[in-house]
């Protein structure tokens, strides 16, 4: 072997021994970024998640966030067991967050929708309170008709029952003899007189007064 050939024979070993050397050195370079990588999601993970188990939410929009982030967490499956640990508590924390969130607001719609009903109520025995003061008062027959089918708008039926309590001591009450609205109503224009206090009544999904509780004035 020449001269030539034996440089050429060493150049190429010396080539290939750099090549394998700086292929070794990236894939531990990779190895070394990819377990620091691994290193900070575990430690953002354990942190997010320490935060969540001790959080008490205000709103369904901030806990949903939040259920999101942890199941990012999960889709990672970081075989650390302090992050599992912390997975399994946060999972109950938050189910137990959105029942009592749930709960809070269904009984806030709820109370909502009770004072909306009484208001409307309050409204309706205005109304029909209104109308049997101004039939008793019309002065004639004719205006006072009128009224009467106005305010026999305002019920179910004509039929509907009216109670007119006479006595009342706890537990024990007593009614005078039951009649109806339409009864009522006409007898308010016969007899001329003021009407009865509007204790309470009931409605229908219609609105419509199915039953009409006073007290004897």
């Amino acid at each position: 072997m020449n001269k030539t050939s034996i440089f050429t024979a060493l150049f190429m070993a010396m080539i290939m021994a750099v090549s394998f050397t700086g292929c070794k050195s990236q894939k531990k370079l990779a190895a070394e970024q990819a377990a620091k990588e691994l290193l900070a999601k575990t430690q953002k993970a354990q942190q997010d998640l320490e935060a969540m188990v001790g959080k008490d939410y205000a709103s369904l929009d901030e806990l949903a966030a939040d259920e999101a982030r942890l199941n990012e967490i999960k889709s990672y499956n970081l075989e650390d067991a302090t992050v599992n640990d912390l997975i399994s508590k946060a999972d109950s924390h938050l189910a137990s967050q959105r029942s009592a969130l749930e709960a809070k607001l269904a009984a806030e719609q709820k109370a909502k929708e009770e004072a909306e009903k009484a208001k409307a109520q309050e409204a309706q025995k205005r109304d029909i309170y209104y109308l049997m003061d101004n039939i008793q008062g019309s002065g004639d027959t004719q205006s006072a008709n009128l009224m009467i089918t106005e305010a026999l708008a305002l019920f179910a039926s004509p039929d509907v029952p009216v109670l007119i309590e006479i006595y009342n001591d706890g537990d024990i009450v007593d009614y005078d003899k039951p009649t109806t609205a339409s009864k009522y109503l006409n007898k308010l224009k016969d007899v001329q007189r003021n009407p009865d206090k509007i204790k309470e009544f009931k409605t229908d999904a219609n609105g419509k007064i199915t039953e009409l509780i006073l007290t004897k004035k």
